[in-house]
Order: structure tokens, then sequence, then C-alpha cells
């Protein structure tokens, strides 16, 4: 053991002991009864701690050795940028359709893997706990808007739609929790009670105050026209702090932007040189059209899509040999869900033998373009994710701190690297494949520029809308989601972009070197678990 790993140990049993879902999104039931405080005190309080321990790991950074310099340089970097995540609180003060607490609800309790009767009994005093939790949303989130700092009147609106519609529901989520199993028969009977009872004695009316306290704050709510927090009290300087967050890197707004722009101009050669003959036209309004209007290019069938993604796997996990040296040992396996994102990676639990899976929600086959998916299964798998968080958790040498806690403009730079690498080792079918590799690639140029446009050059709504509309082949009802998500989540979604951005060019300062080999440049980007830029440029070049 040495000071720093020390510190990160402390560090990590801080995060987890302050953020229970942490250990419950990774299947650990400890803190299983308790929510996050949100209350305003609490939250300085958690910033606070957490700027104390980036502090800490710069100090001790200075004499440490290189492998504890890279992990420092994690802990400081995610400390720093929690706490600026909790200034803008999402959750609490800038309510969101999206990922406001009533989408956490309905995806999140009732999905546990229980077992054992204090499991169950930890379960039962979480759902009391609940409207106490309610009740400091709310507060917060009516204390916020009294001080000018309110929520779009579209997503406030929208949110009490969402927390009416769960009241509502006929077969109710928040009581599908399944007993635990150890349980007998007749106690699993009882324990299924109590949650019903609990559900509709206490949970629901809270719910029923909670979207009522939305649907009044609507009425105050900022217009379409004021999206950004540029037109919030000290919204300029919020976001510039966001944006480093977001990206671990030291550029403004402004340079993102024109990041965005230039990218969008290099794209748009490219659909008219690889789509243009695929669909008979030159000009990329109408390529877009085509694209976006096409009905031969939508699934008709769920088990379609897996056939065709676990196709694409094939390829790439016969290919990955001879572009990597390091290979996750657990399986990825290609499945579909109804609900949920699009598309998303599981890892796997290299201890009870799990594979890692990449789900497709396929509740509608037709939001899913042929194009699109084997750009979609490179990234979420081979040579995407899996490579990456797979190693993670196969990992025996990394330090939790470095395998849970996410760093986007990393994790998420080399899932959009993957797709373009995919293109250099040969894995996508046709020449229709690459269109959605370019098709992947204008959602996240289009977010460089109206993320940025939004809330710092003071963009609409609209704006931001006709801007993607312009200069991509998604659906309008894909844009709108994509810009409230922005709109809610200020700067995470520069990310994308920029962590590839980054790892381009750090590959290609390593390709200057005579004794540059692909898979040894893999090995460094992959072998010290999420770190910023930064210190993955040093690592590489060192």
């Amino acid at each position: 053991m040495t000071q720093a790993t020390d510190l990160a140990d402390e560090y990590f049993a801080y995060r987890q002991a302050t953020e229970p879902h942490r250990l419950l999104y990774s299947g650990q039931l400890d803190g299983l009864a308790n929510w996050e405080d949100l209350r305003s005190p609490a939250i300085t309080e958690r910033q606070e701690s957490l700027r104390r321990f980036a502090a800490r790991a710069d100090a001790v950074a200075l004499d440490a050795s290189d492998d504890d310099r890279i992990l420092l340089e994690t802990v400081a970097f995610t400390a720093n940028a929690a706490a600026s995540g909790l200034t803008w609180r999402n959750e609490q003060t800038h309510v969101n359709p999206a990922f406001g607490v009533h989408t956490r609800l309905a995806t999140f309790l009732g999905r546990f893997a229980l077992s054992t009767a204090a499991h169950g009994d930890d379960y039962l005093r979480k759902l009391e706990r609940l409207p106490t939790m309610l009740e400091q949303l709310e507060e917060e989130i009516t204390t916020s808007a009294a001080d000018g700092n309110v929520a779009l009147a579209r997503h406030l609106s929208a949110s009490a739609d969402a927390v009416e519609a769960l009241v509502a529901a006929d077969e109710q989520p928040l009581a599908s929790q399944a007993a635990p199993t150890a349980l007998s028969p007749a106690d699993a009977n009882a324990w299924r009670a109590e949650v019903d009872r609990i559900v509709s004695d206490r949970v629901l009316p809270a719910l029923v105050d909670y979207g009522a306290a939305l649907r009044e704050l609507s009425s105050r709510g900022r217009s379409d026209a004021q999206a950004g927090i540029c037109h919030l009290a000290g919204g300029d300087e919020l976001y510039a702090e966001l944006v480093w967050a977001s990206t671990s890197l030291e550029l403004t707004p402004e340079e993102i932007h024109e990041i965005g722009v230039d990218q969008i101009e290099r794209l748009e050669a490219e659909y008219v040189e690889v789509a243009g003959p695929l669909v008979g036209a030159t000009d990329i309004s109408d390529i877009y059209a085509h694209l976006r209007d096409d009905g031969s290019m939508k699934y008709e069938s769920g088990d379609d899509i897996v056939r065709d993604a676990a196709a694409a796997l094939d390829r790439a996990r016969a290919a990955a040999p001879g572009w990597f040296s390091s290979i996750p040992v657990s399986d990825c396996l290609a499945n579909k869900v109804p609900t949920g994102p699009l598309a998303f990676y599981s890892a796997p639990d290299p201890d009870t033998g799990k594979p890692a899976n990449f789900f497709f929600n396929t509740a509608d086959p037709s939001a899913w373009s042929t194009y699109q998916l084997e750009a979609v299964t490179f990234h979420e798998s081979i040579p995407g994710h899996h490579l990456q968080i797979g190693g993670f958790r196969e990992s025996t040498t990394l330090h939790p701190v470095q395998t849970q806690f996410g760093i986007t403009a990393y994790l998420e730079g080399w899932g959009l690297y993957t797709e373009r690498l995919a293109d250099e080792m040969g894995l996508y079918s046709s020449e229709l494949s690459r269109v959605g590799m370019l098709s992947a690639d204008s959602m996240r140029a289009c977010r460089l520029v109206v993320d940025t446009g939004m809330h710092a050059l003071g963009w609409s709504r609209a704006e931001a809308i006709d801007y993607v509309e312009r200069h991509s082949p998604l659906s309008s009802t894909q844009i709108e989601g994509e810009i409230d998500r922005y709109i809610g989540m200020p700067g995470q979604a520069l990310s994308y972009m920029i962590g590839r951005l980054e790892i381009d060019s750090i590959r290609a300062a390593a390709e200057a070197s005579d004794s540059f080999e692909i898979a040894a440049f893999h090995d460094q980007v992959l072998g010290y678990g999420m770190v910023p830029l930064p210190t993955l440029r040093r690592i590489v070049a060192a």
C-alpha cells in the first residue's frame, strides 16, 4: 500500500457512502435502504469534501511514482468533476423529462436481486423513505425557482405528465419487486403485500404531491427561447466549469463550437462521397432526406436486429487479435430488450461468469435504420466498450476508482474512436453500413455546435433543432429528444466527439515514431482504466 492507494481507498469509500445508487447499479445491495440526501446543505458539504479530496490528491501526486500519479490524477479529476456536477444538480433543480426522478423510480425500483430477509427489510425501508426524498426534491426545486433558477416550462410540464402517468399505471412498476429468494412462500406473500401497502399508502400520494408541484411551477418555467444556462445567474461561469468536467480539457465553449462546425463540413464531404452513389444524389440535403425517410432502410423485426448485430460481432471478435494484444476472457453477447435506451452495454461479472451483453431496444424495430446497426454494435461491443470496460472488470491491478468512476470523455471518446477503427479493420459489411459510421459522427459533431450554441451563445431550442435537422439524417423525433437532453445536461454531450478527437490526436503523435505498433498503442490507452485525457496523452507519450 502507498499513500496514493490509501487516499484512493478513502475517496472510493466516501463516494460509495454518499452515493448509495453507485453500489446498487453495480448489483451490490449495501446501502439498499438509503437515498441520497438532496438538501442544499448536504450538497454543499459533499462539494467541499470532494474538493478537499482533489486537493489532497494533487499534493500527494507531486512526489508519487508514475503509476500512483496516474491514479491520483484520476482521483483529483473525478472528485472535481463530481463537485461541479453537484453545482448543476439537474435532478433536483433542473427537471428534465428524460432523466428526472420519475424516470429513475420507474426503471430502478423493482429490479433488485434480493436474496435474504435482511434485503427484504432494507427494501421496505427504502420505500418508506421515498416520500422524504421527494419532499427534499420539491423543496429544492421550489426554492431554486424562487431564486430565478428554474427549468424550461415544457420540461416541467412534461415531467408532471410523466409523474401522473407513473401514478396511474395499471401495473404499478413501483410495486413490482420480486420477494427475497430466502423467504418461504407464505412470508414472500406477506412481504409483497407490505410492498403494495407502502406504495399505495405512502409512495403514490407523495408522487401526486410532487407532480402537482411540478405542474404549478411549469407556469413560471423558462421559455424555449431561453434554453441555455447562459440565461441563468452565473450561467456562463458554470457552463465553463461543466465543459471542463465533461471533456477534461482546457477548451472554451467558443473553441468547441468551431470544432463542431469544422467537423460537420468534413462529414458532409464524406456523405457525398460514400452515401451519394448509394442514394443517387449529390446534394447533401437530398442525401439526408433519403437516409431519413427511405422505409426500405428500416428494420421490421427485433430478431433481425439481433441477428445482424451478432454477425457483426462475430467479425469483430475474429479480427480483434490483430489489433489488440489483451482481450477480455468474458464473452460479449447481443440481446434485445423492450425498454431503455436504444442501445447500451452491460459489463461482465468475472466472479459469477456472467458474460457481457449489449442490448438493443427493439420495442419499435423501425426506429432502427439498417445502416446504423453495425456502427452501434462495434461501439458497444468489440472493439468498443467490451474491450474497454470488460477489460477493466477483469483487471486485478486497477484500483476501483479507475474502473468504476466514469470519465465520459475517455469512456465515450473510445467508443467513437472504435467506430472509425472498425473501418480500418475492414469490419463494415457494405458501403451502406459505413454510412452508419458517418451518421453517428454527425450526431456527435452536431452536439458540439448546439450544446455550446444554447448554453454559451444563447440559441433557442428551435434554433438548435433546426441546426441538427439541416446537418444530419436524424428524424425529427430523435432530434427533439437529443436537444432536450442537452438542455438538461449542459456540457455532457461534448465529451463524445471531443474525446474521440483527442484520442485521434494522441494516436497521430504516437504514429510519428518508427516503433509504433497499433496493438501496443491500444494497450496503453486501455491499460490504466479511466483517466483524464491529459493524463492519457502523457501515458502514451512516455
